[in-house]
């Protein structure tokens, strides 16, 4: 029987290592742009199911929550919001960014 070793339990995940040492600050400005796109696409995405007069409407509601869960990321990782490259703070701040300019785009609710 062999002891426990942690030394031999499988790395975290690459989305969810705050270790980002070992990569360089452009290939993580990368993956954090393409993480922000992919979370615009599925609240697109989910919007979509949405009446067509409140789908806009949706679609920012769900990119604030879209950004509340990067804040959590960012917390649970313990990223430095003012680090060098980007992180889920700054891809907070995208989603957050876009959700406000959608919301002001668009006016008041419609009353139906």
């Amino acid at each position: 029987m062999t002891t426990l070793n942690p030394r031999n339990w499988p790395r975290l995940p690459d989305w969810f290592d705050p270790h980002e040492g070992r990569r360089s600050p452009r290939e993580i400005n990368r993956e954090v742009l393409e993480r922000s796109c992919m979370a615009v696409a599925f609240c697109l995405c989910f919007a979509a199911l949405a009446p067509p007069d409140l789908m806009p409407f949706a679609f920012a509601g769900l990119l604030f929550l879209a950004g509340i869960a990067s804040i959590s990321l960012a917390v649970l990782r313990g990223d430095q919001p003012l680090a060098v490259h980007l992180t889920a703070w700054d891809k907070a701040a995208l989603l957050f960014t876009a959700s406000l300019a959608l919301r002001l785009w668009l006016g008041p609710l419609p009353v139906n």
